[in-house]
Parts: C-alpha cells; structure tokens; sequence
C-alpha cells in the first residue's frame, strides 16, 4: 500500500503531471479558437474601411493626382477621339440619304443632340465614374452591418462554449482528453488560427488590389466615355460602364462571401463543438470553410464579371 491514502507518491506525480499538461493544452486550444473568433471581427473591420469607400475617400490625395494625369494626358486624346466620332457622324447621317437627292434636315437636330450628350459625358466622366463605384459601397455598407451581427454572435458562441455561464460544467472541458487528443486538437486550432489570419492577409490583398485597379480604370475612364454616343464604337464605352459596375459590385460579393463563411461557422462548426466530444471532425470542417472562403475572395472579381456579363 502506498502512502496518501493507498496511492504512490508516483501514481501523485503522474495525475499531477496529466492535470498540468492537460491544463496547458486545453488552454492554448481556448486561446487559438477565440483569437480566429476575434480575427473575424477583424476582418470585417478591414472590409468595411475598404469596400464602402469610393476613390476619393480611399485616399484623397492618390485620387487628385490621377485626376489631374488623367486631364492632362488622356483628356485631349479622348475630346480629340470624340471630335472625330461626331465629325464622322455627321458625315454619315449627310451621306446616307441617296447623297442628299432626300436630304433631312433634322439630322441637324440630332447631331446637336448626341454632341450636346458627348460632352456632357466628357465633361462629368469621372462624376459618373464616382457615383457608380458608390452604389456599390451603399450595397456593401448595408450588407456589412448584417455581418457585424453575425461576427458578434459568433464571439458571443464561442465564449459560451468554453466559459458557460449556467455554471453546470464544474470541471474544464479538456479533462475528458487524453493528452495525445488534446496534442492533436492544438495541431488543428494552430491551423485554424493560420487560417484566419490567411482570410485576414487574402482580404487586405483583394480589397486593395479592387480599390488600385478602380483607379486605373478611372484615371482611363475619359476614353471609353467618348465613344459613348456613337453606334459602331458604344459597344466600347458600354463594354466600360459593365466592367466598373462589376468592379463596384464585388465590393458586394466579398461581404457576401464573408457572411456565408460566418454563418457556416456559426451554425455547423460552433453546433459540432458544443458538447466538445468532436473537437477534431469540427476543428477540420473549420479549416476546410476557411480554406474555401480564401480561394472565393480570390475570385470574388470573375464572380462579379460573370454576373455582369463582362471578361
């Protein structure tokens, strides 16, 4: 019989030894999982500081000099394309009545008419531009304050899960792990904490690479804009206005896409770990959603440009 009540003194140092090690890993799962829950809340944060601004708010200063380069690069050779377009209208619409035997003098009329609409595109293209990339930050704006919600819910789960607030649960969760499951269920939290912070760094990547491709196409914006009033070249200046209203709605699709990994989380991962007895099938289900939420950030812009029928 050994001592303490009938249990060796190294049967002690064995428990004491387990409880220590169980107790280190099971914490350092906690704090893996509640920091990717917070990385979450992160990363709509990021989203909303890039995705509902327009140019001029994105960076003031970026978005005066590429307007000045603009006018003073690309503006005469866009007046000079649409001085041509309408030049050639006009001799088209004089010609085409049986070499003026039935000339109709109300082509005047809309000659004066589609040169009147050319230059009021011309002279308010980067207006138009602004106003376009806008209606696709009102519709990210309203979808992100949904997001909000569900990011918050989610902390709220996860803290519940391991700090209950009812008290029932006396003993930590991990004292029903053997050593080698918590080992490998700090494997699996290591990875889905690398995971969020991937979803972080894909998300400052795509959201910026959107906003500094936004510019090019604004700084080129008065060349598109002044094939606009022609029939043979609209389909240039048309081909344009589809590419920035997809590139104003993938603002849209990246909450969008955010949101359905969110809620995924929320009701599939957080429902598999609340009695904590698959801690692994569930910590894997989180790693694979967020595998797939940055390979469809990645393509947020060919979703985008699909649905608007654009390349």
């Amino acid at each position: 019989m050994g001592l303490f009540g009938g249990e060796s003194v190294t049967d002690k140092i064995g428990d004491w030894i387990q409880d220590f090690l169980q107790e280190i890993l099971g914490t350092a799962v906690e704090k893996s999982l509640m920091t990717a829950a917070e990385n979450v809340d992160g990363v709509v944060t990021i989203v909303e500081d890039n995705v509902t601004q327009t140019p001029d708010t994105w960076n003031n200063s970026l978005y005066t000099a590429l307007q000045n380069i603009s006018n003073a690069a690309i503006m005469p050779i866009a007046i000079g394309i649409m001085s041509i377009i309408l030049c050639y209208e006009l001799i088209t619409a004089c010609l085409d009545k049986n070499s003026f035997k039935e000339f109709d003098r109300s082509i005047f009329f809309r000659f004066i008419v589609k040169a009147w609409v050319a230059i009021y595109f011309m002279n308010n293209v980067f207006t138009i531009f602004t106003a376009i990339i806008k209606v696709g930050a009102e519709l990210a704006q309203k979808a992100i304050d949904q997001l909000y919600n569900e990011s918050f819910n989610l902390q709220q789960q996860m803290t519940q899960l391991f700090n209950p607030s009812d008290g029932v649960n006396i003993f930590p969760w991990y004292n029903d792990y053997s050593i080698g499951d918590l080992l490998c269920s700090l494997f699996l939290s290591t990875l889905v904490y690398t995971v969020s912070l991937a979803i972080i760094v894909i998300v400052m990547i795509v959201t910026a690479g959107r906003m500094i491709e936004i510019l090019i196409h604004f700084c080129a914006a008065p060349l598109p804009f002044a094939t606009m009033t022609n029939k043979e070249w609209s389909h240039v200046g048309f081909s344009f206005l589809k590419t920035m209203l997809a590139l104003a709605l993938q603002a849209f699709f990246i909450v969008i896409i955010l949101a359905i990994f969110v809620i995924l989380f929320s009701t599939e991962v957080v429902s598999s770990l609340q009695d904590l007895s698959s801690l692994s099938g569930a910590l894997i289900k989180w790693i694979c959603y967020g595998v797939v939420c940055c390979f469809m950030l990645l393509k947020s812009g060919s979703i985008s440009k699909a649905i608007c029928g654009t390349h």
